[in-house]
């Protein structure tokens, strides 16, 4: 199944793992204490696969176990990208695919990466959020209906930061 899933990453412009699913997709062994720099060497293997973008979601956050990052790498230009975002204890299916969904309707309405990993990352967690408070089973995923009206607004605070 890993050799199918990497097959398929050869045709990919964007890719969009999560932390877990690189190392699966490296053959590295998953561990959370991951740091930062090794998930960049890790997204650059990733590119070397073929896709050009490479999201990866859910990376420990070096300065607070209470937060989480997304990093992104773009080929085209050589940059790093990085948001951070507050971890909330809860799972729910589904939140990788509405992450992925978003991202890529960002960029198909003329958004930049830094951008529209914003706006997926704000959203997510809102819906995350959102769900969280109510007594709805985590089984049945999170409640995302009830913020898809924040994608039609604009990103006026922005917390990406270009990685160095």
């Amino acid at each position: 199944m890993v050799e199918h899933m990497r097959s398929y990453i050869h045709d990919a412009d964007i890719i969009t793992p999560n932390l877990t699913e690189a190392a699966f997709l490296l053959d590295e062994p998953y561990r959370q204490d991951v740091g930062e720099r090794e998930v960049r060497d890790w997204i650059l293997r990733l590119s070397d696969m073929g896709p050009g973008t490479i999201i990866v979601t859910s990376a420990p956050e070096p300065t607070s176990k209470k937060r989480t990052s997304v990093l992104a790498y773009d080929r085209t230009d050589g940059r790093f990208w990085k948001v951070a975002c507050d971890y909330i204890p809860a799972n729910y299916p589904g939140t990788g695919d509405a992450f992925a969904i978003v991202v890529v309707g960002s960029i198909l309405q003329g958004d930049s990466l830094p951008i529209a990993l914003d706006r997926a990352v704000q959203c997510v967690s809102i819906a995350i959020r959102a769900t969280f408070g109510h007594t709805h089973p985590a089984r049945e995923g999170f409640l995302l209906e009830r913020v898809l009206d924040t994608l039609k607004e604009p990103v006026v605070v922005s917390s990406y930061e270009l990685m160095e």
